[in-house]
């Protein structure tokens, strides 16, 4: 594997300035994330024109290389061949934190993202599975009340029905918490014996307080904020206790306090805040339409700017809450205008390294729904191709409108996730908005790029000797 990026390994660190210039190299997910001792020795152009290379950003204190999934893979190269101090992968949302200035909205967003990510590639697997057992059962194959059926459907309703449990953990390494003792508080808001008596909208009594109650189960905004308040009472606690009795005494204080504060304070406010965005969101799709029609055209840009992870989790609660959801099945048409998009670069442009970049995006979009090189390597870099993703966007979306489209299993869009599709309320017109969407952003793009409409005209028009040909 080294030798198939050498030579790209050796261009980039020539054009950063060497490897004098170069204090240490790591990598996250699609990008090599290089310290610099002068930034200004970098070479952007340079740099941008390496095959291979998808784009260029100074971020969070470094100068991040944009490479695609095969990162580690010319990261690995990188060391071996250029002597270069390796750092080893990291998180990218904890790598930028720690030298960025953040504002409350992105350090909400921020959180939500580390919450949230590490498990949505186990949601979107859950969903695969739990929608081909749907599909089984739907026809007879299996059934609905037997062990087999209920051991697989519960791969993916587990995910969402436990999800309390599973965000405690992460919300709490966020916070700077125990992550074990969180976990017990979401299990203890989880346990059949409570949760049962903790009917939503219910008045029930607890140390002789009667509250209004809400059940925790599939939702995420109650376990966050009682997390939130837990990291604070651990982190007084541990100053005031002497280290001694810190061991046992401050995951007991935490569990004591926490459980019941969350059950009877932090547990309806939360459900207050979520039926408020329940509330908006329902508005919003009032007339189904007119919320996959905005969803279809601007999600794709909601993604871009990595706002996904404060709205995915509202969609995958309202999924939760009624069983199905409109706004994940048009919102991913951004993803198939996108490959549309590549689709035409790859079949029509004259340029071969912007063909190889294209087809290499539109291979990972086909197969597994990843959106990042298209975007970087060839949308952002001619902002024309906005217009494509808008137009087939919409197409999708507003396809998905006429028709009520909507999902019941959460999964990422291409074709190793397709079969969480097949379970989709109205599956058939989800494929003609699939079709619409490719088609459209295919079409839109070779009309907002002259050098595309100019190959189309070669190959459909006969060439001057033809004419001549045929004119004799």
């Amino acid at each position: 594997m080294a030798t198939d990026y050498k030579d790209m390994a050796e261009s980039i660190v020539a054009a950063l300035g060497g490897t004098v210039n170069i204090k240490s190299v790591t990598h996250c997910a699609t990008r090599l994330r290089f310290g610099l001792r002068v930034q200004n020795a970098a070479n952007k152009k340079t740099l941008e024109a390496i095959p291979g290379v998808l784009g260029t950003q100074v971020a969070a204190g470094t100068y991040q290389v944009l490479i695609g999934t095969n990162v580690a893979d010319v990261y690995d190269t990188l060391i071996a061949t250029t002597g270069v101090s390796a750092g080893g992968e990291v998180d990218a949302d904890v790598e930028d934190a720690k030298s960025e200035k953040m504002g409350l909205f992105t350090r909400f967003t921020r959180m939500m993202s580390d919450v949230f990510a590490p498990y949505i590639p186990v949601l979107a697997v859950g969903g695969i599975v739990g929608g081909i057992v749907s599909l089984l059962a739907k026809f007879g194959l299996m059934d609905t009340a037997g062990v087999t059926y209920q051991a697989f459907y519960g791969i993916f309703y587990s995910l969402i029905y436990f999800f309390p449990i599973l965000l405690a953990f992460t919300a709490a390494k966020h916070f700077n918490c125990n992550p074990y003792v969180a976990v017990v508080v979401g299990a203890s808001l989880m346990y059949p014996g409570l949760s049962d008596l903790l009917q939503t909208g219910s008045v029930v009594s607890m140390f002789g307080i009667n509250f209004t109650a809400f059940n925790m189960a599939s939702s995420f905004i109650p376990i966050l904020l009682a997390i939130f308040v837990m990291s604070f009472i651990e982190k007084w606690l541990k100053k005031v206790l002497p280290q001694v009795l810190q061991f046992i005494l401050v995951p007991l204080v935490c569990l004591a306090v926490m459980v019941p504060l969350t059950v009877i304070v932090i547990g309806p406010i939360g459900g207050w805040i979520a039926n408020g965005i329940k509330w908006a969101y329902t508005y919003l799709f009032k007339i189904t339409l007119v919320g996959d029609l905005l969803f279809g055209a601007l999600f794709i840009f909601v993604i871009l700017l990595g706002l996904h992870w404060a709205v995915t989790p509202i969609m995958l609660g309202i999924l939760a809450a009624q069983g199905y959801e409109y706004g994940l099945a048009a919102g991913g048409m951004g993803n198939y205008a996108v490959l549309g998009v590549c689709l035409a670069i790859l079949v029509l442009s004259k340029n071969a390294e912007q063909r190889t970049v294209a087809g290499s995006a539109a291979f990972v979009n086909a197969l597994s729904g990843i959106t990042e090189p298209g975007l970087y390597g060839i949308i952002l870099k001619d902002k024309r191709y906005f217009i494509s993703l808008i137009a087939g966007g919409a197409a999708g979306g507003l396809v998905c409108g006429l028709f009520n489209v909507a999902i019941v299993q959460f999964a990422f869009s291409g074709i190793l996730s397709f079969g969480a599709y097949l379970s989709a309320i109205n599956f058939a017109w989800y494929c003609v908005a699939i079709a619409a969407t490719i088609v459209v952003s295919f079409g839109v793009t070779v009309l907002v790029d002259k050098s595309l409409r100019t190959r189309v005209r070669r190959t459909v028009e006969p060439a001057p000797e033809q004419v001549a040909v045929a004119a004799a």
